[in-house]
């Protein structure tokens, strides 16, 4: 008796002894996830939301190029609110290769990502405004990304608190090297989407967007020129040029109701010079359906053209 007794205790204090190193290997885990940025992201994202879970788009079809187009998504977006599924077929139709998120993280990534899968394209990036860097920082943006399958994440917004003095944009400068390297070390890549005021705000004789570019890393912040209402002096051509390997993505709109684009031959050709501009993507406010795939399809149509010359 008194030695099974010995044994039982013996049994029993392997048991604990092997529930407490199990326990302590999960508590490790979760410790490294908590202090990793990668792990944050990922722990954010449940197993089935894995690459795996989503599949990938079937390949391209002819005549897609080295050049890819894309759209950018917020000028439908009540479009997409009311039908998502349809709106994202009718965008795929159109023969748009990637589209481009703003201002729709009110619905889960998820919603968009099997609906990109379902229509064949890809997220060809995310804009999120300064305000939203300073209230949640990156990790919510990588989850978001992750799920969307995008490396590309983009600061496209100052808030008017944001503007108005050199000191402010240097200091954006600063907030945007550390955004850019944290995004880097967890395989995502940043860019700044510019608008015009950073073209109308002039500072020892700078424009704005000139200081944030000369103060931010080319390694790490890349940029989405949009070269609509610039001012009038500005030669698109020449800036493009400047930019150089900063220049990942050119964004535009359309301008009249046969589809026709702000964009120039040369303009194109300056681009894809530049060897780093792969997307071109179009934006225009649609107040429906038809119309979208009207006019967004003889746009693609067009730039497609100009792409191939």
């Amino acid at each position: 008796m008194n030695l099974k007794f010995k044994d039982l205790k013996i049994q029993r204090f392997k048991d604990l002894r092997f529930k407490k190193l199990k326990l302590k290997k999960m508590l490790n885990r979760r410790d490294f996830l908590r202090t990793s940025l990668v792990g944050a992201a990922a722990a954010a994202v449940p197993a089935a939301m894995s690459d795996k879970a989503f599949g990938k788009p079937l390949p391209q079809p002819a005549p897609f190029t080295a050049y890819k187009i894309g759209y950018q998504l917020y000028g439908i977006r009540q479009l997409l609110q009311a039908d998502p599924d349809s709106t994202m077929k009718m965008v795929s139709n159109c023969g748009v290769e990637g589209v481009e998120y703003s201002g729709m993280t009110a619905t889960p990534a998820i919603t968009f990502r099997l609906l990109q899968n379902k229509y064949n394209m890809v997220c060809c990036g995310i804009h999120y405004g300064l305000l939203e860097y300073e209230q949640t920082g990156v990790v919510p943006k990588m989850d978001y990304c992750y799920v969307l399958g995008t490396e590309d994440v983009a600061c496209h917004w100052l808030e008017n608190n944001h503007r108005g003095s050199l000191e402010k944009y240097l200091s954006h400068a600063k907030v945007f090297n550390q955004v850019a390297s944290d995004y880097k070390k967890n395989g995502f890549n940043f860019y700044y989407h510019n608008h015009a005021y950073e073209f109308q705000e002039v500072f020892n004789g700078k424009y704005a967007m000139d200081i944030l570019l000369e103060n931010t890393d080319p390694a790490l912040v890349s940029m989405e020129f949009h070269f609509s209402g610039l001012p009038a002096d500005l030669d698109i051509i020449q800036y493009i040029n400047k930019l150089g390997g900063r220049l990942t993505k050119l964004h535009f709109p359309v301008v009249d109701r046969d589809g026709n684009i702000i964009l120039k031959q040369e303009i194109i050709d300056a681009a894809k010079a530049a060897g780093s501009c792969k997307w071109f993507i179009i934006e225009q406010n649609f107040p429906d359906a038809p119309t979208c795939e009207k006019l967004l399809g003889s746009s693609v149509e067009i730039l497609r053209d100009m792409l191939n010359k």
